[in-house]
C-alpha cells in the first residue's frame, strides 16, 4: 500500500470532524427535513431560487422508454452534444463496456454520475465509466452539463458532466416488457452490382438484432412517511447482427475499377488470404493458391483479397442483467440515512473474421510433400527451392505463408463484464441554516475475455514442418504434443481444402483474459447560509452561501492476460499484465454571492467560484507517482429582468493519468492508414496505403529511405493488409495530470408573455494543453517523414522484410503515452421548449436541441499543424483520439409530441446529421458524406390507468448508412460508422403494467 501523506490524514479527519460536528443538533433546532434535490453543475444549495450560471441540457429518462431504447448509450447518443464510444455496434476492439463521449474530446473526459456520484473503472483494459451499470428504466433525468466540471466535481469532468438522476420515492409496482428486431431492404445504393461484379451473393431484405427486454420496479414508503425503499431488476437478450446480412457491409469494399469493380468499388479484403512463397532471403517469388489449387502470380487484386466483412458482428449478441436498490429514512430529526446499490453482468461476443496466418512470420521446408509438384507456378519455386534445397530438407525462414483460417471459423471473444457499486451515507440540516453530508461509496468491478479461434504461432510453424515417414505418409517432423501437418498448400478441383479438424485441433488455442478495479471513496462537505448570520451585500436580502468538503478516493486495477497473450503467441498480438493504483485526497469549496436582486435592470446579478486542491499517488509495476492539481472556476450569472438571464463562466478543468496510461507494459497495436492511390500490379489496379509498398512504388526511394526502407527491400515490399499498420504502445508512469480551460457564455430566454416557452443559447470553448495521447497519430507520423520532416522517422519501425504490417511485435509506429498533444472544441448550443395546450384537452410539446460545432481540433504535437475535425470524417481525428469518425458541424434533434384525450400520444423525433468532408483531401472518390435526416415515430396507448401500450419504430425511412471504405476499428465497422449512423430500421413494442 501507498505511505499515506499529511493532506490524507488530513482530509480524514475533516470528514470526522463535519460527521461530529453535525451529528447531535438540538431538539429546539430539529425541523422537517428538507428534501434533497440533486443538481447537477454545483454541490451548493444555500439559494435554490438563485440562476444557475451552469449550461445543462436536461432530458427525462422517459424519453429512453419513449424511444423504445433498452441501453443507456441508445438513448444519450442522440444527442448533439455526445459523439459515439464503446457500444454494442463495437465489434473489433470491443471492450463488452458502454461508454460516454461528451463533445468529442474522448470518452475518459467525460465524467459519468449516478445522483451526484462518480461511477467507478469501466474495466481494466478501458478505464472510461461502463454505462451498463444505469438502469435505464429507473432514470429520472439526466443533465448534460458543457465544458468542465472538475473544481466540483474531480478528475475527468474536462470535456463535460453526465449526471444521472434516478427516481427517489417510487411507490407500488411496475413490470414492463419490450421485444424489437431491425429491419433492412437492403435495396439501395450499387452495393448489389458491386458484389455481383466480385461474384459474391448479395444481401436480401433482412429483419434481425432481436432483443426482448423484461424489467420490474417496487417501490414502498414506510408506514411513518419517514423512507422509502426502491428495488429494479431487468434482464435483456440481444441477438447478433451480421455484415453479411447488409448490402452496405456483404463485402470489404475498396476503390478500383476493372470488370469486378462496379461504380468505383470493388469487393477488396485482407491479402491474408492463400498467398505464399516470398522467403526473406529473396530467392522465392509470392503466388496466390486459386480456388483449384493453381498457384498464379500473386496481384493483390480483387480476386485475390478475403472477404472479411460477412462473418463480422455489426451487433454484438448479448445477454445483461441488471439489479437496483436505493432507500432513504430520516433516523432523527433532520438527519437521514441514504444507501443505493447498482449490480451489472453482461456477456456479449465479438466476433470478426477468421484469423490468419499474418506478416512474414512463417518457416517453410523445402522438402514438404505438400510444396511439390502442384499445378501452376511450382510452390518450390515460390519458396526459392533448389533441387539441393528440396533434398536437403532446407526451411525457409520468414516466408510469406499467409493463408486465412475459414476451416476455423470467425475468432471469437466472449467477453464478461461484472460491476456493482455501494453508496452509503449521512445527510442532515439544522437551524435551517447548515446542511451536512457524508458518505462512503465502494464499487468493483471484473471482467474476463475468453478468445477462441486463433492460431498459436509456435504450433503452427510446428505443423507446417512437413515431411514424409517411412510409409509415406506427409507427418509432423516434429511429432511433439500429438503434431497433425497442417496442409495449406493443396486444394481439390472443385475447390475443397485438405484442411482437417485435426490440424485445426493442434494449431488453434484460447487465451483467456481477466481483470479486476476497485474503487473506494470517502467524502462529506458542509454549507451554509451566512445571511443568516448577517452576511450579504447592501443590494440583495439573499445572503452568501458557503461550502467546504474534502474526498478521498482509492482506485486501483488489476489486468491478468494468460502467457499466450502475454507473448503474442495467440494472433501476434501481445496483451502485458497491467496493475495498479492511484490515490488521491481532496479539499474543495464553493462559494455564491448574490450581489444584486430584485432591482431594476437587475432582477439578479450573483457571482459563483469554486476551487479544489487534489494531492495524487500513483504506483504499479514497481514505480512509484506523486503529483497535484488545482481546479478551479468562476461564473456570474445577471438577469436584467425575469425573461431574460444571460450566464457566463470560466473553469479550470483536469484530467489525471488513469492506471492503465501510467503502468501498461509494450504492447502492439493495429493504427489504420489512408489510402495514397492505386498502382497497376500485374495488370491488376490495387489500392495502396503505404507508397513505398509494390513493385512500383507510389514514392521514390529517396522518399521511402526516409522511413526505413532500404535499398534491396525498395520494389518488394508488401502492403499493409486493408490499410492496418502496426505499432508500438504502452504506458508512462511520469505522464503528468492534463490541464483544460472552459469557458462559455449564454442566455436563456423564459418569455413571460409566451407561457411554456424557454430558449437557450450557450457559446462553448474547450482547450486541453498537456493531453495524454498514445503518441503522434501513425498517419501524422508518416505523412510528416514522407514529406521531409525526419524527427517524425525516428517513429518508424519497418519489419524485418520492410513493410509495416501488424501483429509483428516491436515494429511498427511508435505510440506509447505521453503527455504531447493539444485537444480543443468551440460551437454553440441551442435549445428551445415550448409546450401548450389545445382546445378539446390537446397539449403539443416541441423539445429541440442542436449544437452548431465551429471546431474540434488536433494539435498532435507542440508546434504541429492543427489537425481539423469540425465538418469532416475520415482517419486522422479518429486515429488520433478525438471526434468519432464522423463529425459533422451540425446536428439536432427535434421532438414534437402530441397528447390527446382520447388515452394516445403520439411522438416524432427528427435527427439530423450533417454533411462531412473527407478529411484526407487527396481522396476525390470518397470525398463527402451527405446529410442524413432520420425520422423516428412512437404511438402510446393508455388500455387502462394502469396498463400502457407503445409501438415505435427509429429511422422509419430505412435511411442507409454512408460508405467508406477506409472505416478502421473501433468505431469504423462494415464500411460504415455503425456507433453513429443506423444499419436499419429498429421496430419496437412495449407493454408496461402499474400497480
Amino acid at each position: 500500500m501507498l505511505q499515506r501523506k499529511p493532506l490524507t490524514m488530513a482530509v480524514s479527519a475533516a470528514i470526522g470532524a463535519s460527521a461530529f460536528l453535525v451529528a447531535a443538533p438540538s431538539s429546539a433546532q430539529q425541523e422537517q427535513m428538507v428534501e434533497e434535490v440533486v443538481v447537477t453543475g454545483s454541490r451548493l444549495q444555500t439559494n435554490p431560487n438563485l440562476v444557475s450560471a451552469t449550461p445543462v441540457l436536461s432530458v427525462s429518462g422517459e424519453q429512453a422508454q419513449i424511444r423504445g431504447n433498452t441501453r443507456i448509450e441508445d438513448f444519450i447518443n442522440v444527442l448533439p452534444q455526445a459523439f459515439a464510444a464503446q457500444a454494442s455496434e463495437t465489434a473489433n476492439g470491443a471492450t463488452g463496456t458502454a461508454q460516454l463521449n461528451l463533445r468529442g474530446l474522448g470518452a475518459i473526459r467525460t465524467l459519468v454520475l449516478i445522483n451526484g456520484r462518480r461511477l467507478p473503472l469501466g474495466s481494466s483494459s478501458s478505464p472510461a465509466a461502463n454505462l451498463d451499470l444505469i438502469p435505464t428504466q429507473l432514470v429520472e433525468r439526466v443533465d448534460i452539463v458543457t465544458g468542465g466540471a472538475s473544481a466540483v466535481y474531480g478528475s475527468d469532468a474536462v470535456s463535460g458532466v453526465a449526471n444521472f438522476v434516478l427516481k427517489k420515492d417510487f411507490e407500488g409496482i411496475e413490470i414492463g416488457g419490450q421485444y424489437g428486431a431491425n429491419y433492412n431492404a437492403n435495396d439501395d445504393g450499387p452495393w448489389d452490382q458491386v458484389q455481383a461484379a466480385a461474384g459474391f451473393p448479395s444481401a436480401d431484405s433482412t429483419i434481425d438484432g432481436d432483443e426482448a427486454l423484461l424489467y420490474g420496479i417496487m417501490g414502498v414508503n414506510t408506514e411513518d412517511g419517514r423512507g422509502n425503499l426502491t428495488f429494479y431488476a431487468s434482464y435483456e437478450d440481444r441477438e447478433e447482427i451480421l455484415q453479411g446480412d447488409r448490402a452496405v457491409s456483404a463485402c470489404a469494399l475498396g476503390t478500383g475499377s476493372g470488370p469486378t469493380s462496379f461504380a468505383g468499388y470493388q469487393c477488396g479484403g485482407s491479402s491474408n488470404f492463400r498467398s505464399f512463397g516470398d522467403p526473406a532471403d529473396g530467392s522465392g517469388r509470392r503466388v496466390f493458391l486459386e480456388d483449384d489449387g493453381t498457384a498464379v502470380p500473386f496481384t493483390g487484386g480483387s480476386g485475390q483479397l478475403y472477404n472479411f466483412g460477412p462473418v463480422n458482428f455489426f451487433q454484438r449478441p448479448s445477454e445483461r442483467y441488471q439489479f437496483s436498490m436505493s432507500g432513504h429514512y430520516e433516523v432523527a430529526p433532520d438527519v437521514e440515512a441514504y444507501t443505493e446499490f447498482q449490480y451489472t453482468n453482461n456477456v456479449s461476443d465479438a466476433q470478426i473474421a477468421p484469423t490468419a496466418t499474418f506478416s512474414p512470420l512463417w518457416d517453410v521446408n523445402c522438402d514438404n510433400p505438400f510444396i511439390q509438384n502442384n499445378p501452376g507456378i511450382p510452390l518450390t519455386e515460390a519458396y526459392g527451392c533448389t533441387a539441393a534445397d528440396i533434398a536437403e530438407g532446407t526451411i525457409k525462414e520468414s516466408t510469406r505463408t499467409n493463408y486465412r483460417n475459414v476451416e476455423g471459423g470467425g475468432r471469437n471473444s466472449r467477453l464478461t463484464n461484472t460491476a456493482f457499486r455501494w453508496v452509503g451515507g449521512l445527510e442532515g440540516s439544522f437551524n435551517d441554516i447548515w446542511r451536512w453530508n457524508v458518505f462512503a461509496q465502494y464499487s468493483q468491478t471484473s471482467d474476463e475475455s475468453f478468445d477462441s479461434n486463433y492460431f498459436v504461432a509456435d504450433l503452427v510453424n510446428q505443423a507446417l514442418n512437413v515431411v514424409l515417414d517411412d510409409d509415406g505418409n506427409p507427418v509432423c517432423r516434429d511429432q511433439t504434443g500429438g503434431c497433425v501437418p497442417y496442409n495449406i498448400f493443396q486444394r481439390t478441383a472443385d475447390g475443397q481444402s485438405f484442411v482437417t479438424q485435426e490440424a485445426l485441433d493442434f494449431i488453434q488455442g484460447v487465451g483467456v483474459s481477466s481483470g479486476s478495479t476497485t474503487q473506494s471513496v470517502f467524502g462529506g462537505d458542509i454549507q451554509v447560509n451566512l445571511g443568516e448570520y448577517g452576511v450579504s451585500l447592501p443590494w440583495t436580502d439573499a445572503g452568501v452561501g458557503l461550502l467546504v468538503g474534502a474526498e478521498y478516493r482509492t482506485d486501483e486495477l488489476d489486468f491478468r492476460p494468460d502467457q499466450a497473450l502475454r507473448t503474442g503467441g495467440l494472433g501476434g498480438a501481445i496483451q502485458p499484465p497491467v496493475s495498479g493504483e492511484v490515490d488521491v485526497s481532496e479539499v474543495f469549496a464553493e462559494v455564491e454571492v448574490p450581489i444584486i436582486t430584485g432591482a431594476r435592470f437587475a432582477e439578479e446579478l450573483t457571482f459563483r467560484g469554486q476551487y479544489r486542491y487534489s494531492q495524487y499517488e500513483a504506483f504499479g509495476n514497481d514505480v512509484g507517482n506523486d503529483f497535484n492539481t488545482n481546479a478551479y472556476g468562476a461564473s456570474l450569472s445577471w438577469a436584467p429582468t425575469s425573461d431574460v438571464k444571460l450566464r457566463a463562466q470560466y473553469q479550470r478543468a483536469v484530467r489525471a493519468p488513469n492506471i492503465v496510461e501510467l503502468y501498461d507494459g509494450l504492447a502492439n497495436g493495429l493504427p489504420n492508414l489512408t489510402s495514397k492511390g492505386t498502382q497497376i500490379i500485374n495488370g491488376t489496379e490495387v489500392e495502396v496505403f503505404d507508397p513505398c509498398s509494390g513493385p512500383n512504388p507510389l514514392a521514390s526511394f529517396d522518399v521511402c529511405a526516409r522511413t526505413g526502407v532500404t535499398e534491396g527491400q525498395y520494389g518488394s515490399i508488401a502492403d499493409t493488409a486493408s490499410g492496418q499498420a502496426g505499432s508500438i504502445t504502452g504506458g508512462n508512469p511520469n505522464l503528468d495530470p492534463e490541464v483544460a480551460d472552459t469557458v462559455t457564455f449564454g442566455v436563456v430566454i423564459t418569455p413571460e408573455a409566451l407561457p411554456g416557452l424557454t430558449v437557450s443559447i450557450d457559446y462553448f470553448d474547450i482547450t486541453i494543453e498537456d493531453a495524454i495521447a498514445q503518441g503522434v497519430p501513425a498517419q501524422v507520423t508518416f505523412d510528416n517523414c514522407l514529406a521531409g520532416n525526419l524527427s517524425f522517422c525516428d517513429f518508424i519501425r519497418r519489419g524485418p522484410r520492410g513493410d509495416l504490417e501488424g501483429n509483428q511485435p516491436g515494429f511498427g509506429f511508435v505510440q506509447t503515452q505521453v503527455n504531447i498533444a493539444e485537444r480543443a472544441t468551440s460551437g454553440v448550443d441551442l435549445q428551445v421548449n415550448y409546450s401548450f395546450d389545445l382546445s378539446g384537452g390537446h397539449t403539443v410539446g416541441i423539445d429541440y436541441a442542436s449544437t452548431i460545432l465551429d471546431s474540434l481540433a488536433l494539435t498532435p504535437f507542440p508546434g504541429g499543424e492543427d489537425v481539423e475535425c469540425a465538418g469532416f470524417f475520415g482517419n486522422a481525428c479518429q486515429d488520433g483520439g478525438i471526434g468519432t469518425g464522423a463529425n459533422p458541424e451540425y446536428r439536432h434533434r427535434l421532438n414534437v409530441s402530441w397528447y390527446t384525450p382520447w388515452n394516445v400520444s403520439l411522438i416524432g423525433t427528427w435527427r439530423y446529421f450533417g454533411e462531412t468532408d473527407n478529411d484526407d483531401t487527396t481522396d476525390e472518390f470518397q470525398s463527402t458524406f451527405d446529410a442524413i435526416n432520420y425520422l423516428d415515430l412512437t404511438a402510446s396507448y393508455d388500455i387502462t390507468d394502469k396498463i400502457t401500450a407503445r409501438v415505435g419504430a427509429l429511422n422509419v425511412l430505412g435511411e442507409q448508412p454512408p460508405v467508406f471504405t477506409g472505416a478502421g476499428p473501433s468505431l469504423g465497422n462494415g464500411n460504415t460508422y455503425p456507433t453513429i449512423f443506423e444499419i436499419g430500421t429498429q421496430l419496437f413494442g412495449t407493454v408496461t403494467a402499474r400497480f
